[in-house]
């Protein structure tokens, strides 16, 4: 990995979710993947924690946060993020950030009660053999979700085509799975995937996205995964 990749797109990454693109398709990516993430005790390691939009709910939800990000100014932003919610709430617990890259850490990693990571699975090689590396890291009960943009849909093509305008985009560096793909991935136990983001990215309006989105029809453009250690 490459740990300069988000670095030039830190400052205005948060920018996406001021769209209304980008609110609404964040509102039931979420919807989907917390929904999904309940994890037995506290101790919860984020890989990927970006600019802190996860980690934020994460530690409002009472959990005791590892944030794990390759990026520098990603991670610093995230870190001013959770600075700000530290001095409003006083039952949050301090989070523990780590500047790395997550395959170079594997063997340094504790045990957890939960693993999460929304987009960035994209970016890791070898996603599967990393994911069953982390599984080994659960606690029994313990459970693993990730959320990744769909491949073969409408989202991935629109991503593929920021690529193509842009080669320096951190698209072109990604790889993204088929539902498909990653239900076939072994890593311990069968895996529960869940979807959303049935509208089109050219879709016009928030309410037409959300009729859209209840219709459930065609293929997803975001997929969540999860795995849960016996």
């Amino acid at each position: 990995m490459n740990d300069a990749l988000f670095d030039p797109v830190a400052a205005h990454y948060d920018s996406w979710y001021d769209t209304e693109l980008g609110s609404v398709s964040d509102h039931v990516e979420r919807h989907l993947a917390q929904s999904m993430f309940k994890a037995p005790g506290p101790k919860v390691l984020e890989i990927g924690c970006g600019t802190g939009q996860y980690t934020s709910w994460l530690v409002q939800e009472g959990y005791e946060v590892t944030a794990v990000d390759i990026s520098a100014e990603m991670m610093a932003l995230a870190q001013k993020k959770l600075a700000a919610i530290e001095e409003i709430t006083s039952k949050a617990k301090p989070v523990h950030w780590w500047h790395a890259d997550i395959t170079a850490i594997l063997d340094q990693l504790g045990t957890y009660d939960g693993i999460f990571s929304m987009t960035a699975f994209e970016f890791v090689p070898e996603p599967e053999k990393v994911l069953q590396k982390l599984f080994s890291h659960l606690r029994p009960g313990g459970c693993i979700v990730i959320g990744l943009i769909a491949g073969m849909s409408a989202w991935s093509e629109y991503y593929a085509e920021a690529a193509r305008n842009n080669p320096t985009s951190v698209f072109a560096r990604a790889a993204l799975y088929t539902k498909e793909e990653i239900g076939s991935w072994q890593i311990g136990v069968p895996g529960e995937i869940g979807e959303c983001l049935f509208f089109p990215p050219n879709v016009q309006t928030t309410a037409e996205a959300l009729s859209l989105e209840e219709k459930r029809e065609g293929d997803p453009g975001f997929v969540a995964a999860k795995w849960v250690r016996i």
